[in-house]
């Protein structure tokens, strides 16, 4: 059985990509409890393949993944995904926006979310959890206090909880970007992307040099970020994307010159460019194709339901309200 491990509980934004994935290219989506577990069973051969998210438009890259991806053997980003992020607040049916004492969700929802949680929220407590739908699960679970968790309509459907406000990340086109790991590196045709980490030397103009043959050969930067290497302060290593195969002479001839100016290379993997995603124009609004597409107008629905089946109960407990008023004036 060919396996697509992805970061549950199932709900969570890492499931609809995987959803979507192996429906194109006939995997088994499997749960699991953290990325660096997706990691490890990709690696071990336990796992066929994983999916990780790898970048948030709104909430910037995932240092997790970032950390893991530089210490893992034997592996190789064989595909990216991008899919389109909106964030809800849920909380338990019945419960208000006021009554609400903690919010719980990951941090990267957390972070593409912060206006509205400052404005509409302020003073509440925000507390981290591993994934949308764990946050969701926590908020189920609490009886005795009133809770709301960030994450998707398909967390408020597994989990029976109601959408108080609907939208709620600070800019409509949130999307997250997903990596797909595997063990050998893919074979395709047609425009690809390159990934790589590296250590820079610690000299002056350390990273011109880095950035100087890419520019010379006209190869176009999609993606540099620097991050903390984990030893002395000041030491940092960089992830970098750019568009090309490394079959191409022009790009094996590059990442030589990158290896002289570097401590280290790592080579992530070389992969389809999905840039931009597969989209058409309907009245004004982007949208995606496919299984994607239909899977994003399914999302679209559920949330229309929930906010209608939520608007029904307060019409429900205003005609009850109502009629226990005419009732006491008889």
């Amino acid at each position: 059985m060919r396996t697509l491990g992805y970061l549950g509980p199932p709900g969570t934004f890492s499931h609809t990509a995987a959803l979507n994935y192996s429906d194109i290219h006939g995997y088994t989506p499997v749960c699991c409890v953290n990325l660096r577990s997706i990691v490890q069973k990709v690696a071990s051969g336990a796992l066929a393949c994983g999916i990780v998210p790898v970048e948030n438009s709104l909430g910037g890259s995932v240092g997790e993944t970032l950390d893991l991806l530089t210490v893992a053997e034997g592996i190789y980003v064989t595909a990216e995904l991008k899919l389109p992020v909106k964030q809800h607040l849920l909380a338990r049916p019945g419960v208000a926006l006021a009554d609400i004492e903690k919010v719980y969700s990951h941090p990267q929802a957390l972070a593409q979310c912060r206006s509205f949680l400052e404005q509409r929220l302020p003073g509440r407590p925000v507390v981290e959890a591993t994934s949308t739908a764990a946050a969701a699960l926590k908020v189920t679970e609490a009886n005795d206090v009133a809770l709301a968790a960030v994450g998707s309509s398909s967390a408020a459907f597994t989990y029976g909880l109601q959408i108080l406000h609907a939208d709620i990340q600070d800019k409509a086109d949130n999307a997250t970007r997903f990596f797909v790991l595997g063990r050998e590196e893919p074979i395709f045709t047609g425009p690809a992307k390159t990934s790589l980490i590296l250590a820079l030397r610690d000299c002056p103009g350390a990273l011109y040099r880095i950035l100087r043959p890419l520019a010379q050969l006209d190869i176009n930067l999609t993606r540099i970020e620097s991050r903390p290497s984990g030893g002395k302060l000041g030491d940092y290593i960089f992830f970098i994307d750019f568009i090309g195969r490394t079959d191409c002479p022009k790009v094996r001839y590059a990442i030589k010159e990158l290896q002289k100016n570097t401590l280290w290379l790592k080579l992530l993997g070389c992969y389809p460019d999905v840039t931009g995603g597969i989209r058409h124009r309907s009245g004004g609004k982007a949208r995606l194709t496919g299984l994607p597409g239909l899977r994003a107008e399914i999302d679209s629905v559920d949330t229309a339901i929930l906010q209608l089946l939520a608007k029904r109960k307060k019409l429900v407990e205003q005609v009850a309200a109502f009629k226990n008023n005419i009732n006491c004036r008889k």
